[in-house]
């Protein structure tokens, strides 16, 4: 892939940008799906009154979502041409000045969650025309720019970004296209549900309910009698312990905090939630009536594996294909997803013994994965990664 030359230089946010001027070859045009993501979302916006905010009011979503995004923060994103590890670059490392690397990441995947799509503005580009400096912008702040071809797919003519007035060209954003549909748009029901049995359990919360009833089996009493006769009865149960009622049957109401609280609607949502996300329902705590098995020290990293491989690994490939098609080929990035997942110091030391005696590794590169300084380190060896 070879980048275009740079031509024509855009001031955004004190930063240069730098455009890059069409190649002379001929490309097809860029096309997006006439149903965007967006005007989706909006459809269930308008039908269910769900918005990314709304959903991370409920805990389950909240749990789910930081889960993914977390794990994805947590692993290495390594640069490589063919065999060979490759110094990452500011675009790997620190893409936007303004923002650490974990914040640019959990953006983009934050917006692959909920919406399907995720941008990246480009600010800067090198002699060669490939990005160098790219600051995540929220989905919510960019509007693609169509023409219509009668089919199910547009033709994408730019963008337009918010705080921006002169319309983006198309290769000044990165797009990342999740292969899951966004949350809001396919979880909508399940959201509104959720949080409409959230509402109510708070209703119910802070309404205080009647500890028992006392009915009428008398002559009919008017609205002051009847006021003045529970008065009378509940002042007589607190001095005395004891009421005579006559011509009045009292029945005493049995709700518990579970009914109050709508322990098992609650639940259920949970557990809903947690499938819609692909997230293990024991790593958030749901109902076992979603057939979770509970979440311990031995089987914690079979449950991780399944977090990653589920719930993770879509959004951690997006990225992946997405940033190596702007870079030279044949580049590639990867995320370090096994040095995640080695989470048990134990097995992490025979995993590591195991390579040093196979001959696959230097005893240096052995302490650097266990995260043990080297007496003599070398730079090309960081501890707690394998080289």
């Amino acid at each position: 892939m070879s980048g275009p030359a740079p031509a024509g230089i855009l001031e955004h946010v004190g930063i240069r940008l730098i455009r890059g001027a069409a190649p002379s070859s001929r490309r097809l045009p860029a096309v997006i799906p006439r149903s965007t993501p967006l005007e989706l979302a909006e459809i269930a916006w308008l039908s269910e009154g769900v918005s990314r905010e709304a959903a991370l009011a409920i805990p389950a979503v909240a749990a789910c979502r930081n889960l993914i995004v977390g794990a994805a923060c947590q692993m290495g994103l390594y640069r490589y041409r063919a065999d060979e590890r490759l110094p990452p670059g500011t675009l790997l490392t620190m893409p936007d000045p303004s923002m650490t690397w974990p914040a640019t990441l959990g953006g983009t995947v934050d917006d692959l969650i909920f919406n399907g799509r995720a941008y990246w503005l480009v600010l800067q580009r090198d002699a060669e025309g490939f990005p160098t400096l790219a600051r995540w912008t929220p989905f919510v702040d960019v509007t693609p720019q169509t023409r219509s071809t009668g089919g199910s797919w547009a033709e994408l003519t730019g963008y337009r970004v918010a705080g921006l007035d002169a319309i983006v060209a198309v290769d000044e954003l990165v797009r990342f296209d999740s292969p899951l549909p966004g949350v809001l748009l396919t979880g909508a029901r399940t959201l509104a549900g959720a949080i409409a049995t959230e509402d109510a359990a708070r209703r119910l919360a802070s309404v205080e309910l009647p500890a028992g009833v006392l009915k009428n089996e008398g002559a009919e009493l008017s609205e002051a009698e009847a006021s003045d006769l529970i008065a009378r009865f509940q002042a007589s149960r607190r001095d005395n312990g004891i009421a005579f009622l006559q011509g009045i049957d009292y029945t005493r109401e049995g709700l518990d905090s579970n009914d109050l609280g709508l322990t098992d609607s609650r639940s259920h949502y949970a557990t809903e939630i947690a499938r819609l996300l692909n997230v293990p329902v024991a790593m958030i705590g749901a109902s076992p009536s979603g057939n979770a098995s509970a979440l311990l020290y031995s089987n914690l990293e079979q449950q991780l594996a399944i977090l990653v491989s589920s719930a993770v690994a879509p959004y951690l490939r997006c990225v992946e294909e997405t940033l190596t098609a702007i870079l030279p080929r044949p580049q590639s990035v990867a995320f370090d997803v096994q040095t995640f997942l080695r989470s048990d110091p134990s097995a992490a030391a025979d995993y590591a013994t195991g390579l040093y005696q196979a001959g696959l590794i230097a005893v240096d590169e052995a302490r650097a994965f266990l995260g043990i300084p080297s007496p003599a380190p070398s730079p090309d060896l960081t501890p707690g990664k394998v080289v």
